[in-house]
């Protein structure tokens, strides 16, 4: 349901119990006449306001965790990194984030290490990137491409099997294009 709409439904709602409970509460004032009857209208306002706080919760709940750019539920990043570099010519994905931009649109950033150098190339790359990013309800992503450092290049080039791994995690760990030493302390992923 949309946040707008829930909202809208809670407050509606939080009206007529209110108007409800004043009802009921001056009933119990008038046809009772013990001399505890007038603690109904504070015990009834003070059930209201709970109802009306535990009915918040959960809107206030879910518009945090996108104003907190939280990640969408059921993405897992390292599922998302392991299928991104697995298509050909991506040697290396790193800074990848993923985060709710509204209710509906997941939205995403990463560098990519390639192994072309040609922009036509890194833009082919791009387009089976986004449809990978597509199968898990991202759609819109900025993408920075990066290339190899010259002795990471030639061992990924050389090396097969495991050894392979050992290159992509080398890069990985690299960023080629760093912001300098007065930001390293705030970068997320070091």
């Amino acid at each position: 349901m949309d946040l707008g709409i829930l909202g809208v439904l809670i407050h509606i709602l939080g009206d007529a119990i209110n108007n409800v409970g004043v009802i009921i509460s001056a009933l119990i004032i008038w046809l009772t006449h013990s001399p505890s009857r007038f603690y109904a209208d504070p015990a009834v306002s003070l059930w209201i306001a709970l109802m009306i706080l535990i009915s918040a919760l959960p809107l206030t709940k879910r518009s945090g965790k996108i104003l907190l750019q939280s990640a969408p539920l059921g993405v897992k990043i390292d599922d998302i990194k392991h299928d991104l570099e697995s298509i050909p010519g991506v040697l290396s994905v790193h800074e990848l984030h993923v985060w709710r931009l509204d209710q509906r649109k997941a939205i995403a950033s990463a560098h990519v290490v390639v192994s072309d150098p040609e922009v036509q190339s890194f833009m082919r790359k791009a387009k089976v990137i986004t449809e990978c990013l597509h199968a898990y309800g991202i759609h819109s992503a900025t993408l920075q491409p990066e290339l190899p450092k010259q002795r990471v290049a030639d061992d990924e080039t050389t090396e097969v099997g495991s050894q392979m791994t050992t290159a992509r995690t080398s890069l990985s760990e690299k960023c080629g294009v760093p912001c300098g030493s007065v930001c390293e302390e705030l970068k997320c992923c070091k």
